[in-house]
């Protein structure tokens, strides 16, 4: 039984750390110079696939990974209707070229 509680509290510390690492990362990705010019571009490219600024303007941009000058960003729509975990992904250029958009639920404009 106390193999078992060690095992959970273990458990509970491990994701506890990886949750602050990715959040550390994503507050430094934030903090990059290049991220007001990708975070507009995806803005940007959302309205214009929405037909309005509504949805984008409301939205929650994330930076999840920055790599040989492409970036992932992640925008998920503000709560209440993201509720249902909507949600796009993005790959955009450091010059705010955008070079994907996947939104994750299927009804959403592509």
């Amino acid at each position: 039984r106390s193999f078992a509680s060690l095992s959970l509290l273990v458990l509970a510390l491990a994701a506890g750390c990886t949750s602050t690492k990715a959040t550390r990362r994503v507050e430094a990705l934030r903090r990059d110079p290049g991220w007001p010019v990708v975070r507009a571009a995806a803005e940007t490219e959302i309205a214009r696939r929405e037909g309005g600024t509504q949805w984008s303007h409301s939205a929650s941009y994330s930076p999840t990974q920055h790599t040989n000058g492409v970036w992932v960003v992640v925008a998920s729509g503000a709560y209440p209707d993201n509720a249902l975990g909507d949600s796009i992904d993005l790959l955009i250029r450091d010059n705010g070229e955008v070079i994907s958009y996947s939104p994750r639920l299927s009804w959403h404009p592509r």
